[in-house]
């Protein structure tokens, strides 16, 4: 299933983003959602369906040690990586599990968002633009809230 060596493509979204500084992650049991601009009291986000995420390290001036480097630029901007050795190891990690079917993953995705301080990575399902009020941000966050009440 991962026999093909990495390759990264980056993504066009419908808007144009800077990608620059200022970005922020609610990650929750199910999804994970990346905020990358506000517009008119509307927060832009990128939703992760299903998504286990990394957030960190390296920033721009580091970013040349990240092991996908080697096949393609990780500049600032979207990209997804086709073949990616970070589900296949995932994969491998849950072959222990008594239902674990490798089917499971074939239809996992890897992305990567470049900022200038973090690198955002998601494995998932699916990922969509979607556009929040404040509102619903306090929702989103107050409904979680409410899930560890159980």
């Amino acid at each position: 299933m991962f026999k093909a060596k990495p390759e990264i493509i980056e993504l066009d979204l419908s808007s144009s983003y800077k990608f620059m500084y200022e970005n922020f992650v609610i990650s929750t049991q199910h999804d994970s959602y990346l905020f990358l601009d506000e517009r008119d009291g509307i927060y832009h986000a990128l939703k992760f369906e299903g998504s286990t995420i990394k957030y960190g390290s390296p920033n721009d001036e580091g970013r040349g040690a990240h092991p996908l480097t080697k096949y393609g630029s990780l500049t600032y901007g979207f990209y997804e990586v086709k073949n990616s050795p970070w589900i296949e190891e995932q994969m491998i990690g849950n072959r222990n599990h008594p239902h674990h079917n490798d089917e499971m993953y074939k239809n996992k995705k890897h992305y990567i968002v470049c900022f200038k301080d973090v690198m955002f990575e998601a494995s998932c399902r699916a990922y969509k633009l979607e556009k929040v009020s404040k509102e619903g941000v306090v929702e989103l966050v107050t409904e979680e809230l409410d899930e560890l009440k159980a």
